[in-house]
């Protein structure tokens, strides 16, 4: 965690902005300094383990791989923090060693929520793929050099093309950014000049995103509590994880409040269609269908439900953008037990998009059982009128 961003956090319990600095190991030009106080830390030093502290000690939030976890207490794992805490209370000066044992003792005592118990089971789903060291560092070789067209191809057409346009030096964050793959390969902070964080509840994915984007920070958090000012960020991005959320359109509200007037925000999501399925008959289609694996959590986001809550916020509506209509999911299914490799063919994918641009277009729009099963939706927070 760079020092840069301390004064845009807030404390995920209190809401308030009164946080400092420990540092038990941080990177300054290359270079490992340890045990510094906020006041000796520069703005650009990476803080790879410490704390984040409220003034009064009552807070206390770990740093380790340079991500800290901000989440509250009711949204902790107990666990995971626990492995990291007690390695850096031994390490810590006293007065703070004691404040974050308090911290874990306090945590402890609290009433589980249903929302802690949901992003736990996210958590521990998202990292048993990146447990190991193999594994992040596989993770991280994929990142490199897969090309996901299926993916890239859509969301540079119609979330990135709003994004790029003038982002030098401005703030944008992504909302469940996991291993930061897309901003990595297509809309990369560095090449585009722009500030970049990324939250996610998967604590070992961030891990993967910060290797795959050193120069950026990476928080733990929920995406139902989001530990930044308010009225802060010049964009927002979620690329296919507010399905994931026990209330989906509540994130929006959460993200609309970090946002500054006339920022960018853009979402790719799956969305329901009108055919049903039986219990039997979803197990089968997803065991056809799916290309990778997704948690019990797994969902999709109501088009209209969410329209309505972008027009409730009070955005304009720049673009929505349909994908994935059910001939192209048989079509990909198919290919995918034939010859896997095709979706690397940036040629190959482009032309399947076409066509399934033709039929949304036209042979869908005759039943939405057809599709589309994911849309793009791009908006801008209106100006409020002095």
């Amino acid at each position: 965690m760079y020092k840069r961003i301390l004064d845009k956090l807030i404390c995920p319990n209190t809401g308030t902005s009164d946080l400092m600095l420990y540092s038990i190991e941080l990177t300054r030009q290359n270079n490992s300094v340890k045990d510094l106080f906020d006041d000796k830390i520069l703005l650009d030093d990476d803080i790879k383990s410490g704390v984040i502290f409220t003034s009064d000690n009552k807070y206390v939030y770990v740093i380790h791989e340079y991500i800290p976890i901000l989440l509250n207490d009711t949204d902790q794992d107990l666990t995971h923090l626990n492995s990291i805490a007690q390695q850096l209370i031994k390490q810590l000066p006293n007065e703070l060693a004691n404040a974050l044992q308090n911290t874990l003792n306090r945590i402890t005592a609290q009433h589980k929520s249903a929302d802690g118990e949901w992003n736990r089971e996210e958590m521990k789903y998202y990292d048993a793929a990146v447990d190991t060291e193999k594994q992040r560092l596989d993770m991280l070789k994929s990142i490199k050099t897969d090309n996901l067209w299926r993916l890239f191809i859509p969301r540079k057409q119609n979330m990135i093309k709003f994004l790029e346009k003038n982002c030098k030096g401005k703030w944008i964050f992504e909302i469940g950014c996991g291993n930061a793959r897309t901003v990595s390969r297509i809309f990369n902070p560095v090449e585009f000049g722009y500030n970049y964080i990324g939250t996610d509840i998967s604590f070992k994915r961030l891990m993967v995103a910060k290797m795959a984007i050193p120069g950026s920070d990476f928080i733990q958090a929920s995406a139902l509590n989001i530990p930044i000012k308010n009225n802060f960020f010049d964009a927002a991005i979620s690329f296919g994880m507010l399905h994931h959320l026990p209330r989906p359109t509540d994130a929006f509200a959460e993200v609309d409040k970090k946002l500054k007037p006339e920022a960018i925000f853009t979402l790719h999501e799956p969305v329901y269609t009108t055919r049903q399925f039986s219990e039997k008959q979803t197990e089968m289609v997803r065991k056809l269908f799916r290309t990778y694996e997704h948690s019990d959590h797994d969902n999709k986001i109501n088009l209209k439900e969410t329209k309505e809550e972008l027009n409730k916020l009070n955005y304009q509506i720049l673009t929505i953008a349909p994908y994935n209509s059910l001939f192209r999911v048989v079509y990909e299914a198919v290919m995918n037990r034939i010859y896997k490799p095709w979706h690397k063919n940036k040629g190959i994918m482009q032309t399947v998009l076409v066509l399934d641009n033709v039929l949304l277009n036209t042979v869908v729009k005759l039943s939405n059982k057809l599709g589309p099963q994911a849309i793009v939706i791009t908006s801008a927070k209106k100006k409020i009128a002095q």
